[in-house]
């Protein structure tokens, strides 16, 4: 099948500066109307202009349940335009498969396994939908159900909930958690009704019930309460494959044992995410994570910093402190075209690739003497990134660490 064309938002200079009459959506069966507008920027009343045209039609394009998109502009008498977004949607049965987890921990040569379920097009309304139960080698399981919407009808409100279940077989040397029962909810509500640039306070609250132990040491159980309050600043215009834009998340927490104990304990976090188009197929990422813990903060919970999620040549969780902070910058270059192959019973499929170089640094500390330049590490690397509507996006990468290891690394979803 031919390849997609790429958007070229030089064809409607002409419309640029007219008020928007109308905006109509063309192909969509499954994804309601109201679902696609309201993610748009562009919309009836205000003027048509090149940013918010081009943040649309990338932004609609990398939305998990469609395939194609493209936007053209019709002009309406000589000041207005109307604009026409015609989609095609993924076969549902991409959709909303039940799909496998496969991940490999090679650090303690341990395999996770299991199989998720997401919807992404919940109730016809792009809402998120996803259960999972995932097991490794060690029989450690986990499991998982939740939902979440990003808009209350028009009012870009998010809702959201979340159960999951952790229990380990084994018993650690040190105290740690062998079984966890957690529920969690989230609401965010919007300071702008922009979409280009976003900012919403977020909150959340969350109950936690931990059965702790060790070996030769009796069990033991705690309750804890954890609400939580943030600022979530967003101008990417894709949270897939972001060409360009700016996040920012910065939140506290405040735990709570009611059962167990009574200490109390916090969290800060601060996540920051820049995106830089150097052309047209290549993209500067630079991200930042810094999240510390105050008070009596349980030894067992402590942070991590090493592996595919934070510090690539080295092993998960290796360099541990009360506080850590880690950055990446990395070159990302997509020199192909999304592809679009026929499938038995799937019907079309839509596969695109890249590939980024990156380097990682970071350290994780527990008291201010310890915050120096000997415990900051780095390491770098290559990878290749697979986007589908199997699981977005699947993640190869190599790290090379100071202690002269190269690492493998497959995972899958968005590392930032």
């Amino acid at each position: 099948m031919p390849q997609p064309q790429a958007f070229d938002a030089t064809v409607y200079e002409w419309a640029y500066g007219r008020v928007i009459d109308s905006v109509y959506v063309l192909g969509n069966s499954r994804v309601r109307d109201i679902a696609i507008l309201r993610e748009m920027e562009s919309r009836a009343g205000v003027r048509l202009d090149a940013v918010s045209l081009e943040r649309d039609q990338r932004y609609l394009t990398d939305l998990s349940v469609l395939a194609e998109v493209e936007i053209a502009v019709e002009p309406v008498g000589d000041d207005r335009c109307a604009l026409r977004v015609m989609v095609r949607e993924r076969p549902v049965i991409l959709v909303k498969l039940i799909y496998p987890v496969l991940e490999y921990d090679f650090r303690n040569e341990r395999i996770d396994y299991g199989a998720k379920w997401k919807d992404s097009n919940f109730r016809g309304r792009l809402e998120n939908f996803s259960i999972d139960a995932v097991r490794d080698s060690d029989r450690t399981d986990r499991a998982a159900i939740g939902w979440g919407t990003s808009w209350i009808g028009w009012k870009h409100m998010g809702v959201s909930g979340r159960a999951s279940y952790y229990h380990r077989q084994g018993l650690p040397s040190n105290v740690g958690i062998l079984e966890r029962t957690r529920l969690a909810t989230g609401l965010s509500y919007p300071l702008t009704e922009s979409r280009i640039a976003f900012s919403t306070l977020i909150g959340g609250l969350a109950l936690s019930d931990n059965r702790l132990g060790a070996v030769g040491q009796p069990f033991e159980g705690e309750v804890i309460v954890t609400p939580s309050l943030g600022y979530l600043f967003d101008s990417r215009d894709s949270q897939l494959k972001p060409r360009r834009g700016f996040y920012s998340l910065t939140s506290i927490e405040a735990s709570r044992r009611v059962s167990g104990g009574n200490e109390t304990f916090y969290g800060v976090r601060n996540v920051l995410r820049f995106f830089i188009p150097l052309d047209e197929v290549t993209v500067l990422g630079l991200y930042s994570n810094f999240a510390a813990q105050l008070g009596e903060y349980p030894d067992y919970i402590r942070y991590g910093i090493g592996g595919t999620g934070s510090l690539r040549g080295y092993n998960s969780g290796v360099f541990r402190g009360e506080h850590r902070w880690f950055q990446t910058a990395e070159l990302r270059i997509s020199p192909w075209s999304k592809r679009v192959y026929q499938f038995p019973f799937a019907g079309n499929v839509d596969f695109a690739a890249s590939l980024v170089a990156f380097v990682d640094g970071g350290i994780a500390w527990a008291s201010a003497s310890e915050f120096s330049a000997r415990n900051v590490h780095s390491g770098a690397g290559i990878g290749f990134r697979l986007y589908s509507p199997l699981q977005d996006v699947v993640r190869l990468d190599l790290g090379y660490g100071t202690d002269g290891n190269v690492r493998p690394y497959f995972s899958t979803g968005v590392r930032f």
